[in-house]
């Protein structure tokens, strides 16, 4: 056997070794989400909400409602959890849609989810030429964040949702 195959040969027993350790130590909460889609035509206001497969097609107006499920796969609480939504491009998002509960924190961000606050901001130029911060306009926002306030329970499931529309 030659010294390159012997090497490898160990290199994948020690690989295995410490994915196994690894595993051991991994004990604690674990955080599963998952994002699902669904769509209102505009022309049907009124209509339910129908899943979202690949390759659907949205037109301008139309509604579109992500739901989050958030699951605590581990065997401890998780302290902190949180569940982000992105607002993809060519949409906006639809102001009050963001679940809200007094177990919630609800921020927004309006630059890809670098910052987020409960009351984004952007700056403008006022009438006088000089820059002014104010409000973003919901439309601005680029992705939507919940952070529970209390630990998320081994084995609990919540589900938050949100709304955008297809510009």
């Amino acid at each position: 056997m030659s010294f390159a195959r012997t090497s490898r040969a160990w290199l994948g027993v020690i690989a295995a070794i410490l994915l196994l350790g690894g595993a051991a130590l991994a004990a604690g909460p674990d955080i599963k989400v998952q994002l699902i889609g669904s769509h209102q035509p505009a022309k049907n206001s009124s209509a339910n909400f129908t899943a979202l497969e690949s390759g659907s097609k949205v037109s301008p107006g139309d509604r579109i409602l992500y739901k989050i499920l958030v699951t605590n796969q581990g065997d401890r609480d998780a302290s902190h959890a949180s569940a982000v939504g992105p607002i993809p491009a060519g949409t906006a998002y639809v102001a009050g849609t963001a679940t809200t509960s007094a177990e919630l924190r609800v921020d927004y961000s309006v630059d890809g989810g670098k910052n987020f606050s409960s009351t984004p901001t952007i700056t403008v130029l006022g009438k006088d030429g000089k820059a002014q911060i104010v409000p973003a306009p919901a439309d601005r926002y680029t992705t939507v964040r919940w952070t529970w306030n209390n630990p998320l329970p081994a084995g609990a499931e919540a589900t938050v949702s949100y709304q955008v529309q297809v510009r």
